[in-house]
């Protein structure tokens, strides 16, 4: 597994080849791989380039395998599913360890906060219901463990949870029967010395017995539940909330009690960290020590930011006898506005995100496949086409789903609204003004927020007393968050997209 321990150093020498020997040139600009937008789907396309070309951000597939990672944050696109789809295709051949991807994109989020468990409050709620969910999922995973020693108690409630098909495949039907009627577990209450009315066990004593019986078991083998795809939600209603609330809650009282049993047996989340940060929980900051956040912007938009060390170390698993991307492909001088360097050129127009950088060198391809180093005219045509294709569509699909009613047209009423801005600056009554007896404030308000956690509009903060700076999601000066009581500056990206003056 590479790590940035063992990744390419910012301060690694360049390599040369040995006196009297003919410098060789590169390999084409379109023969290298950078893989492609979707995790998922690059780990059936290409699996090499998330093995042998993996780039371990803060050491986060490193955390997961120690058991010390239970939460991987970052937005959307910042390669929190490439770490699982890493990790998942790293340990297939393994015998020993056992990594389940279960992408809850379809599941029912908001209906586990409504699961009828016999509590009233929503989080405490939502935390038995997803530890009910979670034991259940973790007791099949160890039945394909060749290695487990379990005593007759954990056969005896895997015989009987299969024989009544609550153990099945179909877990979505499973929380949405809880909803409508309380949720209890037939269990062999008789072999597990269970003093009952009945089989159907409520849910806080069936959480109880499968914590027991589960702590009992014992295996050297390692066992890991990745939960991914909750990007897709937005958490705009409190159910929602409440059930991620509940979760984080429920995967870190189920890790503390295999740790306390001494068993190698984790559950893990990625969460985007602005939805992390702003959960109503008063617990969540105490699992900031089993967090790690992919956050690229620290390095800031030149060529030590570590996104070009993911490029490159994808670029070598096809083509070894590269380098460097950078010092290969683009060490060309420009002058672009402000930027002389096209690395710092290019991450200008993106998010700081893996996604966006792979996007934007897929399209360099279209301008510049030789193996010379990309000139300025190229860099401004590549940049152009990014902006227009892709980063307009990647961040007005982050918006559907926002308004509940007539939404489409609204947003594209809302989009054409910031596209024929007079300049890149505008403030939230440019916006209103402009949608009137279109959109009401809040529906605009919902939007612009939206948009700020995308990273598709920056709020500009000034106190007037000081100087003026400005608040990206994925670069943020201050660590203020979205507000109305200053203006708003639409991202590079976008500017270039839709030929809005910049000043």
């Amino acid at each position: 597994m590479r790590s940035e321990r063992h990744g390419i150093s910012a301060n690694a020498p360049e390599f040369r080849y040995p006196i009297g020997m003919p410098a060789i040139k590169p390999p084409p600009f379109r023969e290298l791989n950078f893989g492609v937008l979707d995790a998922n789907e690059e780990a059936i396309e290409d699996p090499d380039l998330l093995l042998k070309g993996f780039y371990d951000y803060r050491s986060a597939a490193y955390g997961i395998l120690s058991g010390d990672t239970w939460l991987l944050l970052g937005p959307k696109g910042a390669g929190k599913s490439a770490v699982f789809e890493h990790l998942a295709l790293e340990w297939r051949d393994r015998w020993d360890h056992f990594f389940d991807n279960w992408n809850l994109q379809d599941f029912p989020v908001a209906d586990v906060s409504n699961v009828r468990s016999g509590e009233s409050n929503g989080a405490a709620r939502s935390q038995s219901a997803w530890q009910l969910i979670l034991l259940l999922r973790i007791l099949v995973n160890l039945q394909d463990d060749q290695g487990l020693i379990a005593p007759k108690e954990f056969h005896a409630v895997a015989r009987e949870l299969a024989k009544t098909g609550q153990t099945g495949d179909d877990w979505k039907r499973r929380v949405l029967r809880w909803t409508k009627a309380s949720a209890t577990l037939k269990l062999p209450v008789v072999d597990l010395g269970v003093e009952v009315a009945s089989e159907d066990v409520p849910t806080l004593q069936a959480v109880a017995i499968l914590r027991r019986v589960l702590s009992n078991v014992r295996t050297d083998s390692k066992h890991v539940l990745a939960l991914d795809g909750l990007d897709q939600f937005f958490f705009e209603v409190e159910e929602e909330w409440s059930s991620l609330a509940g979760l984080t809650h429920a995967i870190a009282s189920i890790n503390r009690l295999f740790r306390e049993a001494r068993l190698r047996i984790f559950v893990v989340a990625a969460i985007r960290s602005d939805i992390f940060d702003v959960l109503p929980s008063p617990e969540s900051n105490k699992l900031k020590s089993h967090t790690v956040n992919l956050n690229w912007s620290a390095e800031g938009i030149g060529v030590g930011n570590l996104l070009w060390h993911v490029i490159t170390e994808k670029a070598k698993v096809r083509r070894p006898e590269i380098r460097d991307v950078v010092k290969t492909y683009l060490d060309q001088p420009i002058s672009i506005g402000p930027h002389t360097q096209i690395p710092e050129y290019f991450l200008d127009n993106t998010r700081l995100l893996p996604r966006d950088l792979i996007a934007l060198l897929n399209i360099l391809k279209e301008f510049h496949g030789g193996t010379s180093s990309v000139t300025e005219h190229e860099a401004r045509q590549c940049v152009k086409k990014y902006c227009s294709e892709y980063f307009v569509g990647e961040i007005f699909n982050n918006l559907a789903g926002i308004l509940p009613r007539d939404g489409a047209r609204k947003v594209a009423d809302f989009r054409d609204a910031l596209r024929t801005l007079p300049t890149r600056f505008f403030g939230f009554s440019d916006i209103t003004s402009e949608l009137d007896g279109v959109l009401d404030t809040g529906e605009v308000r919902a939007l612009l927020k939206q948009m700020f956690e995308v990273g598709g509009i920056g709020v500009r903060n000034s106190s007037g007393r000081g100087p003026e700076y400005t608040d990206f999601c994925f670069r943020r000066v201050s660590g203020a968050g979205f507000t109305l009581r200053h203006g708003f500056l639409l991202h590079n990206a976008l500017v270039v997209a839709w030929n809005r003056p910049w000043k």
